[in-house]
């Protein structure tokens, strides 16, 4: 029997593997869509269900990105096909 951490591991290895790419096809369409001030105050959480979850630093941008939410979806959509829906939450940006 495997020990949990061995699996832990690996699942999180398979995840950083096949991540990067999807994370950087995000950052590159973000940096066309948003404005450099949007960009800074937002981090992009994960990807689950098909849905993209992003945290947002303050209610105005909250307001701000979910009107730019279809056009934001629509882009993201032609290279990521998965994506569905896009969630904002208000929260803590590093």
């Amino acid at each position: 029997m495997d020990n949990i951490e061995d699996i832990v591991n690996d699942v999180i290895g398979k995840l950083s593997i096949r991540q990067p790419d999807k994370h950087n096809k995000i950052e590159r369409i973000l940096v066309n869509i948003l404005t450099e001030a949007e960009r800074k105050n937002i981090q992009v959480q994960k990807i689950e269900s098909n849905t993209l979850y992003v945290t947002v630093s303050s209610p105005v941008l909250l307001f701000q990105l979910k009107i730019k939410r279809n056009k934001i979806l629509k882009r993201l959509q032609e290279e990521i096909s998965e994506i569905r829906n896009i969630i904002f939450r208000i929260g803590k940006t590093s």
